[in-house]
């Protein structure tokens, strides 16, 4: 078998607090068992899985690729997919074995999360192919950069909590609790700031804004529906923009975080578009998946049907 037929898995063995580590010889086995035929790599360090995945496109000749690990495995394994210019990205195939802490992507495609459950749509291989964002801001190093989201991206109160829960994975420190735990600090804590959010060139919100997402999926911050009517192949972008809010009031409104009825609460606004501009009085943090990458001012536009992923 040729490596345009063999899969590839790119593995994060640090994944689910060192669960993928402690289970990846039982998910192989469960591999093999699905008559899956397979090679393995493993990420060394962060960002890693981008440089792996771009050498098995370009170099290796793989077009079928596992992301073995969290959120953040499938970020860097995508954006290896769609920053590569050699290959179309829709001849490759990506298929998720999630073992992370929020397995956020998978929740809007119902992508079990038990392994024999994900090895088994692995196995049945039903495509979907969906859209892309991608989203330009202010690097750490001050300069613009570009990176992908294929699920949820934010700016202000959510991307700060993400930054806070980055520092501790870092630390060894991970799971719900500590997102949490940090969610609850930042909120006593984040001061707003005066934010502008353009969709498609018009001026849609502007004022003291607590947080945007922007998002091609639903879920983020382990579970958290902050874009419940988003669909990720009709070529638009769900924004979900909150004003700020006392700290009482949102600890009355936190529920409706998740359980699907955010625009329910007064003050929670839904737009829809195709390109997305959030410029703030003062930077503000960005995540793109759940990675904090840098700071506002950020564009998002769309990429139609840019990523093909296998679903159940």
């Amino acid at each position: 078998m040729n490596k345009n037929q063999r899969w590839l898995a790119i593995v994060n063995l640090l994944s689910g607090s060192g669960r993928c580590g402690r289970d990846w010889e039982h998910i192989a086995r469960m591999l093999y068992a699905k008559g899956i035929d397979f090679d393995t790599v493993f990420t060394g360090h962060r960002f890693h899985a981008i440089e792996l995945t771009q050498r098995a496109i370009m170099e290796d000749g793989y077009r079928n690729l596992i992301a073995i690990g969290g959120d953040g495995t499938v970020h860097e394994v995508a954006n290896g997919i769609l920053l590569q210019t050699e290959v179309p990205s829709t001849e490759i195939r990506l298929g998720i074995i999630p073992v992370g802490t929020g397995n956020d992507w998978i929740r809007t495609f119902g992508i079990p999360k038990d392994y024999q459950g994900a090895v088994d749509v692995l196995a049945a291989g039903k495509e979907f192919v969906q859209d892309v964002a991608k989203a330009t801001f202010i690097g750490r190093s001050g300069e613009p950069e570009s990176r992908y989201c294929i699920n949820v991206s934010g700016s202000g109160l959510d991307a700060a909590v993400n930054l806070k829960v980055c520092q501790m994975k870092d630390k060894g420190k991970n799971g719900k609790m500590s997102y949490m735990t940090q969610l609850a600090r930042s909120v006593m804590s984040y001061r707003s700031c005066r934010m502008a959010v353009r969709v498609d060139g018009d001026n849609e919100a502007k004022g003291l804004i607590m947080s945007t997402s922007i998002g091609i999926g639903q879920y983020n911050g382990s579970g958290m529906h902050q874009l419940p009517d988003s669909v990720a192949d009709d070529g638009l972008l769900d924004v979900t923009v909150i004003e700020t809010m006392s700290v009482p009031r949102i600890l009355t409104v936190v529920g409706r975080l998740y359980d699907g009825k955010i625009y329910s609460v007064k003050r929670v606004h839904n737009y829809k578009g195709r390109t997305v501009e959030i410029t703030s009085d003062e930077p503000r943090e960005v995540e793109v998946d759940g990675e904090a990458l840098g700071t506002t001012p950020v564009r998002y536009d769309i990429e139609d049907k840019r990523l093909k992923v296998l679903v159940p």
